[in-house]
């Protein structure tokens, strides 16, 4: 192995020992063994300049160093894909100093650079871009952007002890001639001492992706394709579907008086039946004869058999039945869909949502709550046993629960979504039913107790167990998705679905990183074409950067690094 190789893969040694773990900096070897050229992307805070003359803070940095043929006796090449505005960068390229020494390690460049984009380093008196250093001096009060200390290394995750030795070129020397000749440019003279090195000098030398180190570096665990994210669950699902059932249960009770039974018959043109129906609910055995002769008297006039009059009396309790359940269904549909809408970045969506939630929800549930009503009077006997009860009761609460999960399946109609939001419902309503029974048995206020508390309690669990399955059926139910590793919504799941997803600033997008003013407002596309999900780039100034590398089109693969804009997401699949 020759003398330059040598070095460089005491290089690879070194970064390897210094970066591995690093929480700001990321090494990815790209080419050669030992490599001869890397990808480092770093998590400072740097500035950009915008076309129209402001200035913006970037927090994502790539940069690719490549170790030529003359190196270490002349300084790598180093090139910067993203966007910055420093003295010392200019059209991608990175001066990293005016003087060369060929013992300055690859590691001490690669924190050098770090340095340089967070404004702890630079150099105006010979800079690559003059406006940029005018700009510097002018704003020195600015100075350092970034805080971040770049020498602390995490040398827990590295193999083996570093063996190699740091070959000290003695090429380039310290007389003044040889100086000149340096700074000239004078092709140098390759030292031809050449010598082998031991195959076990190279022991534990590693590849980590650099998507893998993403997440395992940062984050404590690989994000696995069958992952079950509780965070999304909680945040879109179970929070505010209780949110909404409270909202629901308070509707339907501030609005009993207008949802009985007695105006229900008032509704369907039964108003003598309306009045002998409040009358038969006010008499008890303290009532006296006066008041039962007055209940005879307009039973009387009814012009209706016994077989109408109970049928007539059937369909009022059904009717109260479905405006009930379509009130606690507006408000589950509504606040799962201003969740659904928010979860994703956007306001006009939650609205948009909202309204088709509560919408499909309050029909699908008055049409639910009505067969709901009609199933349990069907079902249930006089002599039913508690167990038995609370069965029946939640088997027509269950029907209830599906009409909410058809609902809210349909805020996005897929077919999955809508398959597995309908199961979550039916699981949840079917629990809420059968549990009611039983807390009526337990929390009873005093004898007139119409059993308010244990609707309360019933409704609220229903709402929560509904928001719970919808959430985790949804998990189970994804196909690919993308995770926030990095950005200000880091650890949040976003799912891609069939046909486009795309990913802007902007609310008309179906993911909005509203928060990143780098991201544009379409800033890019993830589309499904058959089996494969393609991101496609909407020709933005920063570009969409997947694994470190800028790209307009490609076919993403699990475990794919997107940086976009300052935040960097994981995809998925199963």
């Amino acid at each position: 192995m020759t003398a330059r190789l040598r070095r460089i893969a005491a290089d690879w040694e070194q970064v390897r020992k210094d970066f591995v773990g690093h929480k700001n900096i990321i090494v990815t070897p790209v080419e050669g063994n030992p490599p001869e050229k890397y990808r480092v992307t770093y998590f400072v805070n740097g500035i950009y300049l915008l076309p129209d003359g402001k200035i913006e803070v970037l927090a994502r940095h790539e940069v690719e160093i490549t170790l030529h043929s003359e190196y270490p006796r002349y300084k790598p090449i180093c090139k910067i894909s993203t966007q910055i505005w420093h003295p010392n960068f200019r059209d991608g390229q990175i001066c990293i100093g005016d003087i060369w020494g060929a013992g300055e390690s690859l590691s001490d460049i690669i924190i050098n650079i770090g340095d340089m984009i967070q404004y702890k380093s630079w150099n105006s008196s010979s800079p690559l871009s003059s406006e940029a250093a005018q700009w510097a001096i002018e704003n020195k009060h600015l100075f350092p952007i970034g805080s971040i200390d770049l020498h602390i290394a995490d040398y827990s995750s590295a193999n083996g002890d570093v063996s190699i030795d740091l070959y000290v070129d003695d090429a380039v020397g310290t007389d003044e001639t040889s100086r000149q000749e340096f700074m000239m440019g004078t092709p140098p003279v390759v030292p031809t001492n050449d010598f082998d090195i031991a195959a076990e000098e190279l022991a534990g030398i590693e590849f980590v992706p650099t998507a893998q180190r993403m997440q395992t570096v940062a984050h404590g665990g690989l994000v696995r394709g069958n992952s079950v994210n509780f965070k999304t669950i909680l945040f879109k699902g179970i929070i505010w579907a209780f949110i909404g059932a409270i909202f629901g249960f308070v509707i339907s009770e501030s609005l009993n008086a207008a949802t009985s039974s007695t105006q229900a018959l008032k509704w369907m043109g039964y108003s003598d039946v309306a009045e002998v129906y409040e009358k038969l609910m006010n008499i008890d055995e303290s009532s006296d004869l006066a008041e039962r002769l007055e209940l005879y008297r307009l039973y009387s006039n009814i012009l209706l058999s016994k077989i109408e009059f109970n049928d007539v009396m059937k369909s009022a309790v059904r009717v109260s039945s479905a405006m009930f359940a379509a009130l606690l269904a507006l408000g589950l549909g509504l606040f799962l869909g201003i969740g659904e809408g928010i979860y994703y970045g956007s306001k006009p969506q939650a609205v948009r949502y909202a309204l088709i939630g509560a919408g499909i929800s309050i029909v699908i549930g008055f049409v639910s709550g009505y067969i709901a009503q009609a199933t349990y009077a069907g079902m249930l006997s006089d002599d039913a046993s508690t167990m038995a009860s609370a069965m029946v009761r939640g088997f027509g609460w269950s029907i209830m629960g599906l009409g909410v999960g058809v609902s809210i399946g349909l805020i996005k109609p897929e077919l999955r979504r809508l398959m597995f939001c309908s199961l979550g419902g039916l699981a949840g309503g079917f629990l809420g039913g059968f549990i009611f029974n039983f807390v009526v048995g337990v929390v009873k206020f005093g004898a007139n107790d119409t059993g308010t508390f244990a609707r309360a309690i019933g409704i609220t669990v229903m709402g929560l167990l509904i928001g719970l399955g919808i959430g985790l059926l949804e998990q189970f139910a994804k196909q690919a998705w993308l995770k926030v590793v990095r950005g200000e919504f880091e650890g949040k799941e976003y799912l891609v679905f069939a046909g486009t997803t795309s990913i802007g600033n902007n609310g008309k997008n179906t993911i909005v990183l509203f928060k990143d003013s780098l991201v544009a407002p379409h800033h890019c596309d993830i589309v499904l074409d058959g089996s494969k999900y393609v991101l496609i780039d909407q020709g933005t100034p920063l570009g969409t950067i997947v694994n470190g590398m800028k790209t307009a089109r490609c076919i993403l693969k699990q475990g794919d690094a997107i940086a976009v804009g300052n935040s960097v997401l994981v995809f998925n699949t199963k």
